[in-house]
């Protein structure tokens, strides 16, 4: 469905390249860009759409691959770009430039097929209390998550790495420029015997947002900017809920610090489907 969203986007593009050279000037939109930017929409249009939520404009736009990619102005990737949306320091997104080869603004990541295995996860241990009050949203998909702990059971199971711990640290950690659903702490096999320590950041979505390679991507940079962890490699995992009850735990390959700074895609290297049992009201719906 056309949004103008688009118009907003083009306008704020055209208002920063330079038709001469091909070059983008400033790619970073604020917050206000944002909301002048609407205000400007509505002048020219006679439409009367509410510029006080800026936040919210471009978070809404990519939660839908699908959608995104239809309104993404079109004339904005022909010249090479897509974008990332970024927060801190009052920015809402960067126009990025496309990386070789790709050939729609928003990649997706796949969704599970008939050849990904499948796994089933007692849920009995969950206190009634809490089923009371079972809810669609990403915090109640974490907080089911960590309880299960389907994260060390995928690590245990279908991991390519020989992971002997994994202790849960947090949920929700908000960083400078990025928001971590959960983030635990593996410890994997190394020759000396002590084990080598791994940070693993937790991305969650409810069954109707789309999982963003670039907003993990984003969540491993910030991941090593933040103070206090000297933990030189981090995996990524993504966890959707996909059905009633159902949960698509993606484990995608692991980012030194070294490389971090400069890496933009991630490579998946095992996957699998959950199935929690009895259902978990709110999980998948």
């Amino acid at each position: 469905m056309a949004t103008y969203k688009t118009d907003v986007i083009l306008a704020i593009f055209d208002a920063r390249w330079d038709n001469s050279s091909g070059t983008l000037s400033a790619p970073i939109v604020t917050l206000s860009d944002v909301s002048q930017g609407i205000r400007n929409y509505n002048l020219t249009t006679g439409s009367s759409h509410s510029d006080r939520n800026p936040a919210n404009f471009f978070k809404d736009f990519v939660r839908k691959n699908k959608s995104a990619n239809e309104n993404w102005p079109n004339s904005v990737f022909s010249r090479g770009y897509t974008e990332r949306q970024i927060t801190g320091s009052g920015a809402c997104f960067e126009f990025v430039p496309l990386i070789s080869g790709q050939t729609i603004p928003f990649p997706s990541i796949p969704a599970p097929s008939a050849s990904t295995p499948r796994h089933q996860i007692e849920s009995a241990s969950l206190p009634l209390a809490s089923r009371r009050l079972g809810r669609s949203d990403e915090p109640w998909l974490i907080q089911v998550l960590v309880r299960l702990r389907v994260i060390e059971t995928h690590l245990a199971l279908f991991s390519v790495r020989e992971i002997l711990q994994v202790d849960h640290l947090q949920m929700s950690v908000k960083l400078a420029k990025s928001e971590i659903d959960a983030l635990f702490l593996a410890t994997e096999k190394d020759d000396s015997g002590t084990g080598n320590e791994i940070l693993i950041c937790c991305e969650a979505k409810g069954r109707g947002d789309d999982i963003l390679a670039d907003q993990i991507v984003r969540q491993v940079q910030a991941l090593f900017d933040a103070s206090g962890m000297d933990q030189n490699m981090i995996i990524p995992i993504a966890v959707k809920a996909v059905g009633p009850s159902q949960v698509h735990v993606i484990e995608f390959e692991a980012v030194s610090r070294e490389d971090s700074k400069s890496v933009t895609l991630l490579k998946p290297v095992s996957q699998a489907v959950y199935e929690l049992v009895p259902v978990v009201p709110g999980i998948g719906i």
